[in-house]
């Protein structure tokens, strides 16, 4: 069931992280996050840990999402240690990571959500900034147009780290459904946007 809301399913903060791989070391890298990365942050308190690879659009090629029940989580002690003392294979892959842009995120209610944790098959994601008068312009289209929108799993953050001050989500499971999908909220001033549709690959919750 898919259902307006303001309080989502896995919490309100979200830490993005983009990046493209030499192709040498992508065959390592979701078993490292399986093994590694996503077992350590689920232990201290994050809700859900996913990976996707990007099937059109622009941007880099590789998405991690973690979610958590807010941004307090990613500035406190239990993960700020797991930063501070990589393994050797964690500093190698961050060492590793090409182009890469990281992103906390605090959500923007309402959201459109869906009944069960964690991520859908296919999400398409929106970084971009807005400007002045168009700020207010992009959440009232959001409320104004929420009634005429294919109901979606759809999610509005504000950067507060991060070199995009706005970050939507989009999610399906079925890629047809999300093809030429829009929020109806064409802002003049929106600049440096990025656009891209990516599969999830692997999950932990």
């Amino acid at each position: 069931m898919i259902k307006l809301t303001d309080k989502p399913a896995n919490g309100s903060g979200l830490l993005a992280i983009f990046c493209d791989l030499d192709p040498k070391d992508q065959k390592e890298f979701h078993p490292w996050l399986l093994n590694e990365m996503f077992p350590a942050r689920l232990k201290i308190g994050f809700n859900s840990c996913a990976s996707f690879e990007k099937i059109s659009g622009e941007g880099q090629k590789f998405l991690t999402l973690y979610e958590v029940d807010n941004i307090t989580s990613l500035y406190d002690r239990p993960y700020q240690m797991l930063r501070e003392n990589r393994s050797p294979l964690d500093t190698k892959f961050h060492k590793s990571f090409i182009n890469p842009s990281r992103y906390i995120l605090t959500l923007i209610p309402p959201l459109i959500e869906k009944d069960h944790s964690g991520f859908l098959d296919y999400v398409k994601i929106t970084r971009e900034n807005i400007t002045g008068a168009d700020i207010q312009k992009y959440h009232s289209n959001f409320i104004t147009n929420i009634n005429n929108l294919d109901l979606l799993p759809l999610r509005r953050y504000i950067t507060v780290e991060g070199e995009h001050d706005n970050f939507t989500i989009i999610e399906v499971e079925e890629i047809n459904k999300i093809i030429g999908h829009d929020i109806d909220n064409k802002i003049s001033s929106s600049n440096n946007k990025i656009d891209a549709l990516y599969k999830r690959e692997i999950q932990q919750l």
